[in-house]
């Protein structure tokens, strides 16, 4: 079945808004829980769970794009486009609610977290015994670098964005992809 003309774009902007809108309220439930992934533990755990919310979500975009509009077949180049399309339209709106945040709603975040992964690194470094001018000159090159500004984090977050977007979105695709069955290769 023949896809429907504009439908990839029109169908990967409405999963793209949804996704964006799920990592925003993602976003707003971790900050309301006063959640702040610091430490070799919570940021892996952090890392694992949100890689695996985005693989299955673009997964399921998708699998609804394949099956709606193109007759349940879609070879894995147009999976992987589809699903890189939805992942980095979602990181748009992603980027600019967190320019929003950092600049409105809570200006003081980064710092906050700045604080938290000095008060991390203090307590981790002392449990291993390193001595303490190793510990000074660490927390001295935290205290040192600049606080990024709400734009300047905003942009690295879209960049890092297209990165992810593309190992979700190869994977993803691995799992959606249906091909129509050669029957040549079958008849071998």
């Amino acid at each position: 079945m023949e896809e429907k003309t504009g439908t990839f774009w029109k169908s990967a902007l409405n999963h793209g808004v949804i996704f964006g809108i799920i990592l925003i309220i993602i976003q707003l439930v971790m900050w309301m829980m006063n959640f702040i992934p610091v430490g070799i533990g919570k940021g892996l755990l952090t890392l694992f769970i949100s890689f695996a919310i985005y693989v299955i979500a673009v997964m399921l975009f998708i699998k609804n794009y394949r099956d709606k509009n193109l007759g349940g077949l879609i070879p894995y180049g147009k999976a992987f486009l589809y699903g890189f399309a939805v992942f980095m339209i979602a990181s748009v709106i992603g980027s600019i609610f967190n320019y929003i945040f950092l600049t409105f709603i809570d200006p003081e975040y980064t710092q906050r977290v700045i604080k938290v992964t000095a008060e991390w690194t203090e307590s981790f470094m002392r449990s291993k015994g390193v001595p303490e001018e190793q510990i000074t000159m660490a927390l001295d090159k935290i205290d040192s670098k600049k606080i990024p500004t709400a734009l300047g984090s905003s942009v690295k977050s879209l960049l890092a964005s297209a990165i992810m977007g593309v190992i979700v979105s190869l994977i993803s695709a691995a799992f959606a992809k249906k091909e129509e069955k050669d029957p040549f290769k079958e008849a071998r």
